[in-house]
């Protein structure tokens, strides 16, 4: 069976985070000093189809006026631990059967990013 006829399951695998260690592109936007989102890209460890997926690491600023102490506070203190588990799942544009209306093959994994060490 090829990589686009793998059907879709929602699973994961512990080796899969170690391939996607060595595998994945990070980056952090809008920069490493003040990062809003973790952006992950790279190939599924499981189905090989690019993917990408974001990770917001303020969920609560869109709550918030940008302006604000409160919010200025609530973004340094987001981003003053420098470290988070990123779960990705799957989000490749291939054909993966029994998929339905979701994207990707179903495969997640984690991810530890680190920043400003």
């Amino acid at each position: 069976m090829t990589d686009q006829q793998l059907l879709y399951r929602a699973e994961s695998d512990p080796d899969w985070n170690t391939v996607a260690a060595g595998t994945a592109r990070v980056t952090l936007h809008p920069d490493e000093s003040a990062p809003e989102v973790i952006v992950v890209s790279g190939p599924c460890p499981r189905c090989h189809h690019e993917t990408v997926h974001a990770e917001p690491l303020i969920t609560y600023a869109n709550a918030l006026d940008g302006s604000g102490l409160l919010a200025r506070l609530l973004l340094r203190r987001a981003t003053a631990t420098g470290s988070r588990d990123v779960e990705v799942i799957c989000a490749c544009t291939a054909t993966h059967p029994e998929a339905g209306e979701r994207s990707g093959c179903g495969a997640s994994w984690v991810l530890h990013v680190e920043w400003g060490v």
